[in-house]
């Protein structure tokens, strides 16, 4: 498979192309909780079950997107429609997800995808405002959009659609306004499955810190291992620039998969997953 290092809608799409992506699948989700202490399942806040098909209709929130997005043509820094633009454009996505009704299991559609870029425009032009705090509702969720892949999320998305420096961003200020221990984890694991090692150690840290008894030795030694192995992978990945680099001198301005060669018994990585 090719990877494409050059492209991508968001501002900064899965930095390191596919390692990180492949990794987040093989790390204990179970043991780390990743999700926001704001956000519910992605089905949760349309209050369907997981498990239930839904009818694939953009109208159904089209009167609140359309009352929103009048709000925003009239003032576009009002801070509050913009909130509520992204959230139910946000909304109106999940509601065009491919459902396969014999697993439940939710696939990113092409309708769901331009709808949650929407949602992000929305939402990055109210981040851009510096807004003294969020919508926690609207904060929860839409970390969905950056990462659809989280197991709060329940999607199934190509590694383009992740945006991990998008959701760091929105966590940052979730954090902010509510520095749990486990928003602090969410955190910490945003920032290294972006690269951000050392920032990343210190707010799982911070998280560890916040934690108590058992779950802080088991949150410590869950980071110990996800330090390890993201260090790994970008060194890794590094050397795989290089070579693309070089690549991209000869006129090749793609890189193969640079992880699928390292190691014997490996996942996509190259690298054995980390135990839960």
């Amino acid at each position: 498979m090719l990877f494409d290092l050059k492209t991508g809608k968001r501002r900064r799409v899965i930095q390191v192309v596919f390692g990180f992506l492949a990794f987040i699948f093989f790390i204990s989700f179970v043991g780390f909780g990743i999700g926001s202490d704001v956000s519910g399942g992605i089905f949760d806040a349309i209050g369907v079950g997981g498990g239930d098909s839904t009818s694939s209709t953009s109208s159904q929130y089209q009167q609140q997107i359309d009352d929103a997005e009048a709000k925003v043509t009239d003032d576009p820094k009002n801070e509050k429609a913009l909130s509520e633009l992204a959230y139910f454009r946000y909304l109106s996505g999940v509601q065009q997800l491919d459902i396969d009704e014999s697993t439940g299991v939710a696939t990113l559609s092409e309708e769901a995808r331009s709808e949650w870029n929407l949602a992000l425009d929305s939402w990055e032009e109210l981040l851009a405002l510096k807004p003294r705090r969020l919508d926690p509702q609207a904060a929860g969720v839409i970390v969905c959009a950056y990462v659809p892949v989280l197991p709060q999320c329940q999607v199934q998305a190509p590694e383009d659609a992740v945006d991990f420096g998008g959701a760091i961003e929105t966590q940052r200020l979730i954090v902010k306004e509510d520095p749990s221990s486990q928003n602090l984890t969410s955190l910490a694991y945003f920032l290294l499955a972006d690269g951000e090692i050392d920032e990343g150690r210190e707010v799982a840290d911070e998280a560890i810190a916040k934690s108590s008894g058992s779950n802080s030795k088991n949150l410590s030694k869950q980071f110990d291992k996800l330090v390890k192995q993201a260090t790994q992978i970008q060194q890794a990945q590094k050397k795989a620039q290089q070579a693309g680099d070089q690549g991209a001198a000869s006129g090749d301005s793609q890189l193969q998969n640079p992880f699928g060669g390292l190691g014997t018994d490996t996942d996509a990585t190259g690298l054995a997953p980390a135990a839960p």
